[in-house]
């Protein structure tokens, strides 16, 4: 298994990770890559990336369960039950096909985690499943 470490740096963040992700890939001829992150409130994705988007992704991470509050989960005055319900909206693990050593993404996919909970230490693990070409 290979790990990516990234610092984040608000409370809320885009970051994409494609080509981190896919430098962890690059010897593997054929498989499947299972990214995954360990965090509870954070989330890993895939999606276009431009700025507009990281914006508009930030606006709805923060406000999507502005009508639902208050929460029922603080703890040691840590208002984060937001992170936690998006994060497990979002996900936090992607599979995602190998050939010929380069991720099989999309002309506008990227893959970005999403910092809901920061700025923290956070990490993306990475395990691939090596298989045969397809016939």
């Amino acid at each position: 298994m290979k790990t990516l470490t990234l610092q984040t740096g608000q409370k809320a963040e885009v970051v994409n990770v494609t080509q981190q992700l896919a430098e962890m890939v690059a010897g593997v001829q054929d498989g499947l890559a299972f990214f995954s992150t360990p965090h509870t409130t954070a989330a890993l994705f895939v999606c276009e990336d431009d700025d507009e988007l990281r914006a508009d992704l930030i606006h709805v991470a923060q406000d999507l369960f502005a009508n639902l509050r208050p929460f029922k989960h603080v703890r040691n005055n840590n208002p984060n039950a937001e992170a936690h319900l998006m994060s497990a909206m979002l996900g936090t693990s992607l599979v995602i096909a190998v050939e010929n050593g380069k991720l099989q993404l999309g002309s506008y996919q990227n893959i970005l985690f999403l910092e809901l909970d920061g700025p923290k230490l956070r990490e993306i693990r990475c395990r691939v499943v090596h298989i045969g070409p397809f016939s």
